[in-house]
């Protein structure tokens, strides 16, 4: 009996805890201080346009109004106090392709301003690899007959009777016969690099 009775008045209290929620919930939701006209009104002065109609709901035991207002520049999405009437949230919902486009000019124009130096600096870019490819094909000019025969006579003094240019694997080498005396030498230089490839020199005893 005693187990009874307390489990009744457990119930009993269970109950009314629940049901002064639900009366403070539609007691704030059903009477704020301001009515969807006055939230119409004040929304009116600082935010002209098309306005859906004002959605009432609890939000951290407050009420609030939702609503959208829509204006040139696109769609937006307010919430306001609705004891007070202040703006709580503001959010862009959707904006205008006008809009974003004066957006993308204005980035544009900003960032010409805060760089005049930009299109210096492209130009600058393009004399750079201009002058990067021009010291390349310099760089990469072969060897002439006479800068050939230079270098191999500093490796094997003597007379040259023989140049030739031949390519192997693509690599191009200046091949030299020189003779001294009784002695020959044949010599291959890089007719690029000017590098002594090969040299070999027949001493004749």
């Amino acid at each position: 009996m005693r187990k009874k009775m307390i489990w009744m008045i457990g119930t009993l209290v269970a109950l009314i805890i629940v049901g002064l929620t639900v009366y403070q919930t539609n007691a704030t939701t059903s009477s704020p201080d301001l009515n969807s006209e006055e939230i119409i009104e004040l929304v009116n002065i600082q935010y002209p346009g098309q306005h859906s109609e004002p959605e009432l709901s609890v939000e951290n035991g407050e009420p609030v109004y939702q609503m959208e207002v829509t204006q040139d520049q696109g769609v937006y999405s307010l919430k306001l106090n609705g004891d007070t009437g202040q703006v709580i949230d503001l959010k862009a919902v959707e904006k205008t392709a006008t809009n974003n486009k004066e957006d993308d000019t204005e980035k544009q124009e900003n960032t010409a301003e805060e760089n005049p130096e930009a299109d210096d600096s492209e130009s600058d870019e393009g004399k750079t690899e201009n002058k990067s490819n021009k010291q390349t094909t310099e760089n990469d000019a072969m060897l002439t007959h006479e800068e050939a025969k230079e270098i191999a006579l500093k490796e094997f003094p003597g007379k040259v009777t023989d140049l030739e240019l031949d390519s192997d694997d693509g690599v191009y080498i200046y091949e030299i016969e020189i003779v001294n005396g009784e002695d020959e030498a044949s010599i291959e230089i890089n007719a690029y690099t000017g590098n002594v490839v090969m040299i070999e020199i027949d001493i004749d005893d």
